[in-house]
Order: C-alpha cells, then structure tokens, then sequence
C-alpha cells in the first residue's frame, strides 16, 4: 500500500539510522515490509522459495553494504525494486527464466488479491468477470496495475522499475483502465479499482 507523507517522512529517519549500524532500525524496515515484500515477490514468480531466499539475501546484502547505501524519499520503491532486481537474478541464475515483462502471459497473478480484498456481498459471477479481464491482460500490465493501484507509486518509479519510460507506463495504464472499463463497465471497474486499494 502506498504510504503517506508523514509515514514517508518517519521511514527516512529509520533508513538514517540503520544506515548507522542501528539493528532496531534494521529490524523496523524488515517487519515493517516483508508483508508488501512477499505480496509482490510472490507475484513476480510461484516459487515461494526464490521469494523469502532473495527477501532474505536483499537484506543480507543492503545490512552488508549500509553505509553506501543511498539516500530514499520513498523507502518502499526502494525496496520493491531491489527485491524485483534480486528475484529476476536469482531465477536467471536457476536456469528458470520465462521471458518475463515481454508481453506473455507469466507468473505475476494479481487475482488472488482481488478475490482476497472483494467485499463479501460481491457475486461469484462478478468475481469471475474480474478474472477473467486480468487473464487476458500480459504480464507486464497485470504488474504495472499491481504497481499503480496496489503499492501507488508514481509514473516515474513504475517506469523505473519496468525499464520504460514514465509517459509509457501512464499511457499503458490509461489503455488498461480503458480496455477494464469496457470489459467490466464503469461500476464493475470502480469495485475492481478498490479492491487493490482494500
């Protein structure tokens, strides 16, 4: 979940302080975000091993290397991004590698959050609907809606993370929401607009 100013703000004082050595800091940021952290991992692949190893070797290695570490204005990019960097690497380094963000359909599955986050009075058929438009999206837009909508970063950031340029990745989103809204209907996309937001 995108965080607020004031959490951004607090987030920066605990990143300076482990950045120093501080190991309550240290275990602040890793309680704080390993439940964000496995969320997306475990989108970006199904092995749930690669996930908690790269989790736990990004924090190895961001521990090892703390004091040239750079500052962040958004801890949790941050962090989303050395753990997209570290799972891609690791599942290269497995020999497992399935042509991720080229416009075939992969392992990122933003479906379970939606059903997870769908209101109770919500129809089957309906939850269905959903699915059934995220299947038919690519990879790469399934996660650059997890990313716009889930964790609310910027343009800028998806673009970052995605190696695309920001005006790339607002226009992908607007053709996204575009294609959602026909197939779902202005109502049906609103519901599926706040289920990422729940």
């Amino acid at each position: 979940m995108a965080l607020s100013k004031t959490e951004e703000n607090t987030w920066r004082g605990v990143w300076d302080e482990f950045k120093k050595g501080d190991m309550e800091a240290f275990r602040q940021i890793y309680n704080g975000f390993l439940p964000n952290l496995y969320s997306y991992g475990s989108k970006l692949t199904a092995d749930n091993s690669i996930v908690e190893d790269s989790i736990q070797e990004m924090f190895l290695e961001m521990y090892t290397h703390r004091k040239n570490l750079s500052q962040t204005d958004n801890l949790e990019y941050y962090l989303l991004k050395v753990l997209r960097r570290t799972i891609f690497h690791r599942i290269k380094k497995e020999a497992s590698f399935q042509s991720i963000g080229h416009g075939e359909s992969g392992p990122f599955n933003i479906d379970f959050e939606i059903e997870k986050n769908m209101p109770d009075d919500i129809q089957e058929d309906k939850i269905k609907l959903i699915k059934n438009s995220l299947v038919k999206l690519d990879q790469q837009n399934r996660e650059i809606l997890y990313l716009k909508f889930y964790t609310g970063l910027s343009y800028q950031q998806i673009g970052e993370m995605l190696g695309i340029k920001p005006d790339s990745a607002k226009k992908q989103v607007y053709r996204i929401v575009s294609k959602l809204r026909e197939d779902l209907g202005s109502q049906l996309l609103e519901l599926f607009i706040l289920c990422f937001r729940a």
